[in-house]
């Protein structure tokens, strides 16, 4: 038996089987955002992954609209507000259906965790958007015990401040020139600067030290701390680390890595 998977479009279930997340977002236009549930409904970090599906939809209706769907940029800014209205109202149905078929007799993940994509695009109701949610069965990823092996190819996306569903078939492309047994492809504009994962999210973590003078007695301190380093979004770089890290860390300049065919992370 497939694990359960449930499709909402406008708080309408689909009364037909759902394919893969990846599938559904491969054939459509439109910005997106995944996240992921408890078995209980709990969304983890949902008001920053809405957040971010409000901002990606608002940036490709303005300097993208093919993207979205729409054949030009409409006549007025998209309401943040409407938008994450719209997409509460699905969620709520689909999580909702989701914990129901999990729940069910005979199903074998009562206790997993949910995958949930939400997807806003272009259509004739609600404001000009439609709003589609696919919930399945929260799969982790793996790596392996010798840690994710990476390989540098790929220039950056289109519009890398959105996260849009065309991405998905594009990035198809890139991996044919995966190397074997690698596990992920980082992005590059000219072989030197890293951008982003095709999948993934790429950052630096690196100790920085600030030297302090206490006057007046003119005594140096100096203090270690931790900085999350990704690349500017100048340089194409999707900004979803910034909106977690934005109180305690900042963005720093392009990672310089030397012209290496791959790399291995631990």
């Amino acid at each position: 038996m497939s694990p359960p998977a449930v499709l909402v479009a406008d708080g309408a279930i689909s009364p037909h089987a759902p394919p893969t997340a990846a599938a559904f977002l491969e054939f459509t236009p439109g910005a997106y955002t995944t996240a992921r549930a408890s078995s209980t409904g709990a969304l983890l970090w949902w008001p920053r992954h809405l957040l971010r599906l409000a901002d990606s939809a608002r940036l490709l209706a303005h300097s993208h609209p093919h993207l979205l769907g729409l054949p030009v940029p409409p006549p007025r800014t998209l309401s943040t507000d409407s938008i994450e209205t719209l997409v509460n109202q699905s969620v709520r149905v689909g999580v909702h259906e989701m914990r129901r078929r999990m729940l069910a007799p005979r199903e074998c993940c009562s206790g997993d965790d949910m995958a949930l994509t939400a997807l806003v695009r272009a259509s004739g109701a609600n404001d000009g958007l439609e709003v589609c949610i696919h919930l399945g069965v929260y799969v982790p990823p793996v790596f392996g015990d010798a840690g994710a092996r990476l390989a540098v190819a790929g220039s950056g996306r289109e519009a890398a401040a959105a996260k849009y569903a065309p991405w998905v078939r594009m990035r198809k492309s890139l991996e044919k020139t995966r190397p074997p047994g690698a596990t992920e492809l980082l992005l590059t504009n000219d072989g030197d600067h890293i951008l982003e994962g095709s999948i993934t999210n790429f950052f630096v973590v690196c100790l920085k030290e600030e030297h302090q003078s206490n006057e007046p007695f003119s005594v140096q301190t100096v203090t270690n701390r931790f900085e999350v380093q990704t690349a500017p979004l100048s340089d194409g770089y999707a900004m979803i680390l910034g909106s977690l890290y934005v109180r305690s860390h900042r963005h720093g300049p392009s990672v310089k890595i030397g012209k290496k065919p791959s790399l291995q992370v631990a």
